[in-house]
């Protein structure tokens, strides 16, 4: 399936809003999960930029909450402009039609913004997962001696 002109368009638009200081702090935060994720599809022959992607698919999670609040909110307030109706109503209406949609869209900007910055990103992923793996083993071996 082609993407079209004004998809490309409307992507390179958007990513923008990914802030790309919250992406490795998002992995950090998220490591056991993502190292759980990893295990569980350890027999998939996918590069580690195509797993962190499903991760992100699956997990349904913003790199950064609060700036993904921020536009969700001003998408609302785009969006109900040249609404007369009473703003809790129109702000509930919105959510029930566009909230899904919104938050699929960020998911999908943000793994083509990991496309752009695999060179850099795969390599710290690659060393947080080491070490994390190597405190779980050092634990572990404390613990059975």
């Amino acid at each position: 399936m082609a993407v079209d002109e004004a998809t490309k368009k409307q992507d390179a638009l958007e990513l923008y809003q990914i802030d790309d200081k919250a992406i490795v702090p998002f992995f950090k935060a998220h490591l056991d999960e993502l190292r759980k994720f990893l295990q569980e599809h350890k027999n998939e022959d996918l590069s580690l930029l195509v797993k962190l992607k499903q991760f992100i698919r699956t997990y349904r999670l913003p790199f950064n909450m609060q700036r993904y609040m921020e536009v969700q909110r001003t998408y609302i307030q785009q969006s109900l402009q040249n609404q007369i109706q009473d703003r809790q109503s129109a702000v509930s209406h919105w959510i029930q039609e566009h909230a899904c949609r919104h938050r699929n869209r960020m998911i999908q900007l943000q793994c083509l913004y990991l496309e752009r910055i695999k060179d850099t990103l795969i390599p710290e992923v690659q060393a947080m997962l080491e070490r994390r793996l190597e405190k779980l083993q050092g634990e572990s071996q404390e613990n059975n001696p």
